[in-house]
C-alpha cells in the first residue's frame, strides 16, 4: 500500500512543490494509529507550500490532483486503522466536495489538514468501540464487510473459527447486542450513506441491504433514526 501512495503522490508533484511522499508518510501512519498527539506536532501542509499569484490551468489541476490523492490516502489509513469503510468514505467525500468548490488553490492546505485530523478522530472513535476480544472484533469486521449478503450466525462463526453457540454468547457479553442486532445496525448505517449518495432509489437500497421489502426497510430505518428513508434523504439535501 505505501508503494501505491508513493507513486500517486510522486506522479502529481511539480518542481516547485515541497510536498513529497516522505512528507505525507508520517501523517499516514499517525492517522492509521489514531495518534493525534503526533499530528498536532507534525509539519502539516502550509499555504506557503503552494505557488502564489497567477497559476496556469495545468498547475491548478496538478495541485487539485495532489489534494484528492492525499485525501484518499488518509481515507485508506483510517480504514486500515479500523474505521468502518463507509464512514471513512463519507468523510473523504465531504473533503472532495470542498476541493471541487475551491476558488483559490490556497484553500487546499486547510482541506487536506482538516481531512488528516478528521480521519484520525474516526480511528480513535472506532478504537473506543473495540470490545477487547479478538474473536468479537473479527466477527464485527466480517459482518460489516458482508452487509449486502445473506449471512447468519453459522457463517460468522465459521469466519472466526468458533462454534455458533460460543460466539453468540461471547458477542452478546462483549457488545450488549446479538449478532443479528449488530448486522441490522450496520445495514442501517450503510443505508444512511447510500441515501446521501443519491445513486440508488430507496427500493434498490432496501434490496441491496437484504431487507425483505421496502415497507420493512422503512419500518426498521424509522425505528433506528426517527425518520423514514425518504425524510432522511431529503434532510441531507438541505
Amino acid at each position: 500500500m505505501p508503494d501505491i501512495i508513493h507513486q500517486k503522490l510522486q506522479d502529481s508533484e511539480e518542481s516547485y512543490q515541497n510536498m513529497t511522499f516522505w512528507h505525507f508518510y508520517p501523517l499516514f501512519h499517525a492517522v492509521q494509529n489514531g495518534d493525534m498527539e503526533t499530528l498536532k506536532k507534525a509539519d502539516l501542509i502550509q499555504v506557503e507550500s503552494f505557488p502564489e499569484g497567477r497559476i496556469t490551468k495545468d498547475t491548478r489541476r496538478q495541485l487539485e490532483y495532489l489534494a484528492v490523492s492525499s485525501v484518499n490516502s488518509f481515507m485508506i489509513a483510517a480504514i486500515q486503522g479500523g474505521v468502518y469503510p463507509p464512514d471513512a468514505n463519507a468523510a473523504a467525500d465531504e473533503a472532495l466536495r470542498r476541493i471541487s468548490r475551491i476558488r483559490s488553490v490556497s484553500e487546499l492546505p486547510d482541506i487536506i489538514n482538516d481531512s488528516v485530523f478528521q480521519m484520525c478522530e474516526l480511528v480513535n472513535a472506532a478504537r473506543h468501540q473495540d470490545s477487547g476480544n479478538v474473536h468479537v472484533e473479527k466477527a464485527k469486521h466480517f459482518i460489516s464487510a458482508h452487509v449486502t449478503q445473506e449471512i447468519g450466525t453459522a457463517d460468522i462463526a465459521a469466519a472466526v473459527s468458533l462454534s455458533p453457540y460460543h460466539l453468540s454468547r461471547l458477542f452478546k457479553a462483549c457488545t450488549g447486542q446479538t449478532m443479528r442486532e449488530y448486522l441490522v445496525n450496520e445495514r442501517i448505517k450503510a443505508a444512511r450513506q447510500l441515501l446521501c449518495e443519491q445513486k440508488y432509489s430507496i427500493p434498490q437500497i432496501a434490496a441491496l441491504l437484504r431487507f425483505c421489502d421496502q415497507s420493512y426497510f422503512t419500518k426498521v430505518f424509522r425505528q433506528k433514526t426517527g425518520q423514514t428513508p425518504g425524510e432522511y434523504r431529503k434532510a441531507q439535501q438541505i
